[in-house]
């Protein structure tokens, strides 16, 4: 048992940050915004960490590695793994709605449902900047991935004559690492302040219809997380895979639900996959890519936004409807921002691909918000997962019985390790 509490220490008091904030929430109602302030501390300083960790971790993890042929395989993978992924997600979701009713049968009357509405989406600016301060930006990290992944392979190429780049690499993504640990040691606080805020803000303005498709994502929600997270890791790494993955998934999985922002959990994402075992080389990839593009919270709520706008105004949600819902899904899931309320793009994508007036942009807007810890757990408790399944695709099916065989094998009897969080 004591070693049980110790193994879950800080998860158990996040969890209990959680708890308490959202009680301060109810009982201080708006007056809970005073604590925002503390919240913001938290979030700027770990905002302050995103886009060097990013760029550093992809970087350094793409110059180091010897074989070339090796990351454009494991690129290839990542992007077939989310596409797919993003569409089982969506028929999931179409199942879920399909089954309970979005809206029990209410209406909303509101705008003009054949409003033109013209497309505000650019594909350039959301995979390109006109400028190289601007990639310095959260707000910009594709073409921050992009330009990190350009980096490394640039590097990987040049061989020994960048020898002294990669060492500079590594090093300042052990200092960015400790960096993210001092800073992790006020989330309990921080995270406490963030629930307290938001639910004080958002308490009084649920509406039944709203409430009851929240309800249906949340626990659309738990139960996806459960099944698909213990099916991808046993596919991924066996049932040592489920055990490493279970044994650490708390702290990611708390945090996303404190801070609502899948950038924020990039750096405790990255500690934890490596905890599981999962080769640095390839969770220094996929975690910050993951972050940015692979997001199946975003979307299962956005076929949950859907499915309530299609039943709201009464219209026919058939197999034609619902493909697109799926490719609007799985894009949004790609591009909405990954900061907290940073999915407003992804309402005006559904409006604009679907036909919906844009006064229907703040009833998802809500919905959006309450839903939002559960969706961006889901986001990002995912990423591990499929770092174990893109891991058996790139080293073979037994990877993690051959690391730990290989981890016991080189262990010296009279030396102190620290192992892997099994």
């Amino acid at each position: 048992m004591r070693k049980i509490l110790s193994n879950y220490r800080f998860s158990i008091i996040l969890l209990l940050g959680v708890v308490l904030g959202a009680i301060a929430g109810f009982a201080m109602g708006p007056k809970a915004e005073s604590l925002r302030p503390i919240a913001d501390v938290f979030l700027n300083l770990v905002f302050c960490l995103i886009v060097p960790i990013v760029f550093v971790s992809i970087a350094s993890s793409i110059a180091n590695m010897e074989n070339v042929g090796k990351l454009r395989k494991i690129l290839l993978i990542f992007l077939v793994v989310v596409i797919a992924s993003g569409v089982i997600t969506s028929i999931l979701a179409l199942a879920t709605t399909s089954i309970f009713s979005p809206t029990n049968g209410e209406t909303i009357t509101i705008g003009n449902n054949n409003e033109e509405i013209e497309s505000s989406l650019n594909i350039v600016n959301m995979l390109t900047v006109s400028d190289f301060s601007m990639l310095l930006s959260k707000d910009n990290m594709l073409p921050l991935i992009i330009f990190s992944i350009m980096f490394g392979i640039g590097v990987s190429l040049l061989g020994n004559k960048a020898t002294q780049v990669k060492v500079l690499l590594n090093n300042v993504t052990e200092v960015l690492m400790k960096m993210v640990e001092m800073v992790m040691k006020l989330a309990p606080l921080g995270i406490a302040c963030y629930f307290a805020s938001m639910i004080g803000q958002m308490g009084g303005q649920v509406v039944s219809s709203i409430a009851r498709i929240s309800l249906i994502y949340v626990v659309f929600c738990i139960l996806f997380f459960v099944l698909t997270s213990t099916l991808y890791t046993y596919w991924g790494g066996g049932f040592e895979g489920v055990k490493a993955y279970w044994r650490n998934i708390t702290l990611p999985m708390t945090t996303a639900m404190g801070t609502c922002s899948s950038t924020a959990c990039i750096p405790v994402n990255l500690l934890a996959s490596e905890k599981m075992g999962i080769p640095k080389y390839i969770c220094d990839i996929v975690i910050p890519l993951g972050g940015n593009t692979h997001k199946n919270g975003v979307v299962s709520v956005q076929i949950m936004k859907i499915a309530f706008l299609f039943a709201v105004f009464e219209r026919s949600f058939g197999m034609k409807e619902m493909l697109v819902a799926i490719f609007v899904a799985v894009i949004s899931g790609i591009i909405v921002g990954t900061i907290p309320s940073g999915g407003f793009i992804g309402e005006m994508f559904i409006c604009t691909a679907l036909g919906f007036p844009t006064e229907a942009i703040p009833i998802i807007v809500i919905m959006g918000t309450l839903t939002d810890p559960f969706c961006t757990m889901v986001n990002v408790t995912s990423d591990p997962a499929i770092s174990m399944v893109i891991t058996r695709l790139v080293e073979g099916k037994n990877w993690l019985k051959e690391k730990l065989a290989k981890k016991v094998t080189l262990t010296n009897p009279g030396e102190e390790q620290i192992p892997y969080e099994y």
